[in-house]
């Protein structure tokens, strides 16, 4: 028996360590980093870990993966979509060169350490997930003008 409530339990030191964290329903995406391995018990919140996951917090809050979200996830007939786990896992996320990714890392440190805002380490998602899947200014301009 107590290896059965050993084996049912292990994955509660998960809960404990840096994690993205979004609820189900929200009109745009909002994936936040806990930093300080908090466990929140809402029965629509997820919790996603794994590699790359400070990467992954810009690539799921960018503009470009709202608007390929659009395209799988489901809404709720009234405006709001949800962000279901096992649509965001169909979210394509492309991949940074080495020299990206160790440039997001500053930036993603800087919000780490409070020293930029959250809507500046936004803009700065946005611009480099652009960079990411090479869009072109039409493509770019197509992206942020849905959103208007």
């Amino acid at each position: 028996m107590e290896d059965e409530t050993q084996d049912s339990i292990s994955y509660m030191e998960d809960f404990m360590r840096p994690k993205i964290i979004w609820g189900e329903i929200s009109d745009k995406s909002k994936f936040a980093f806990d930093f300080r391995g908090e466990y929140i018990p809402e029965a629509t919140t997820f919790y996603m870990r794994g590699e790359n996951i400070e990467y992954l917090l810009c690539a799921l809050n960018s503009s470009i993966s709202e608007w390929l979200f659009s395209k799988v996830g489901t809404t709720t007939g009234v405006g709001t979509v949800r962000w279901k786990k096992y649509t965001v896992e169909q979210l394509l996320v492309g991949k940074p060169t080495t020299w990206e990714m160790n440039n997001y890392m500053i930036y993603f440190n800087k919000l780490k350490n409070q020293n930029i805002t959250i809507e500046e380490f936004e803009k700065y998602c946005d611009d480099f997930m652009f960079q990411v899947y090479k869009l072109n200014e039409d493509e770019i301009d197509y992206i942020r003008n849905r959103e208007a």
